[in-house]
């Protein structure tokens, strides 16, 4: 395991943030953070669906009575609003493909990680869905160094993605430290 994962790894489980939900989405579940405006966890379950729906129009939008971060948090700086139960996973219809448009499923990611290794990775996991269904788990990482953004939302340190692939058992677990990638999405393979 690389040094960076494992003291990221520490510091999140010392940071005790100050309010946590636990929210059920129907096609993905997200242990939200309210006070880091972030989502500290997001699982959920990758079949092959076919695609039925465009994305095309969708907007992220706030959850009634959820401190979440928000448009203003993304404006004029390098990160994106990372799906992290990703939109093309949930294209099979329109009911599905919104519910992704939820900002307690979006984390502030770099955009070049966003739109790259991340993004190679997502397609490979849709790929890999043609064979089996695979269960993954994204963890937003953080710690006491943790940059917030004047608008209140907290800039996640790193990602790590769990694939576990039930019918055989196996696990494949990837981590990616929010900024640009200087790598490929294989590289940032490691042991389980």
């Amino acid at each position: 395991m690389n040094k960076t994962l494992l003291g990221l790894m520490i510091l999140s489980a010392a940071y005790l943030p100050a309010e946590i939900l636990l929210i059920d989405k129907e096609i993905y579940q997200v242990m939200y953070d309210t006070t880091l405006e972030q989502p500290l966890s997001v699982s959920y379950m990758v079949t092959n669906r076919p695609k039925n729906a465009d994305r095309k129009g969708m907007n992220f939008k706030k959850e009634p009575n959820i401190h979440t971060s928000d448009d203003k948090d993304y404006v004029n700086n390098v990160w994106d609003k990372g799906h992290m139960a990703p939109a093309a996973h949930f294209s099979d219809s329109k009911e599905n493909l919104l519910l992704t448009f939820s900002y307690l499923n979006s984390a502030l990611q770099h955009e070049k990680l966003n739109r790259g290794a991340w993004r190679f990775l997502e397609a490979e996991v849709r790929k890999l869905s043609e064979g089996a269904d695979i269960h993954v788990r994204n963890i937003i990482m953080f710690s006491e160094n943790s940059e917030k953004l004047p608008t209140g939302a907290t800039i996640p340190d790193g990602f790590q993605k769990i694939l576990h692939f039930p019918s055989t058992g196996v696990k494949k677990c990837y981590f990616f430290t929010n900024e640009a990638p200087d790598m490929k999405w294989q590289e940032a393979e490691y042991e389980c």
